[in-house]
């Protein structure tokens, strides 16, 4: 498992694709999609091109969190 700021490997697992309104104050996360990063990644920029008023990334799958 990549740690830090140092690069990804393509076949990592743990992924899901996240996305921002480049207008709007809206964000999102796709969670029921887990991936590699490289399946992630290319999901993202399918969709960048698909719609170009959002921007997507990849990111690792967030943990769950408990309310206090």
């Amino acid at each position: 498992m990549t740690t830090g700021m140092g690069p990804h490997d393509r076949g990592e697992p743990g992924y899901i694709v996240a996305w921002r309104s480049k207008k709007a104050f809206q964000a999102g996360k796709y969670p029921d999609q887990v991936m590699s990063y490289g399946e992630a990644l290319d999901k993202a920029e399918e969709m960048s091109a698909n719609n170009p008023e959002l921007t997507f990334w990849a990111e690792h799958t967030p943990e769950h969190i408990e309310p206090h």
